[in-house]
């Protein structure tokens, strides 16, 4: 089962992804692309994992969301 959670910080989106990659295990990654990049066709994006495994969805959601918007606030997220 896989669960994404959108949110938009400092001039950039980023997606949030969560999923079970056994039972019982979760692993999360983060998405971000230029929220000035929206209206293009193709759109330059640098996804982050998270290199820690997970009991629980909710705990790998929550670690990927801060981790996000604090990258997105000090502009450390690649692009």
């Amino acid at each position: 089962m896989t669960e994404c959670t959108v949110f938009e910080e400092s001039g950039y989106v980023g997606h949030c992804t969560v999923f079970e990659s056994s039972p019982g295990q979760w692993e999360a990654s983060v998405l971000f692309e230029l929220k000035s990049d929206l209206a293009r066709t193709f759109v330059q994006v640098m996804r982050h994992k998270i290199p820690q495994k997970f009991a629980s969805r909710d705990d790998a959601m929550q670690t990927a969301v801060t981790y996000a918007i604090e990258r997105a606030r000090n502009g450390d997220v690649g692009l």
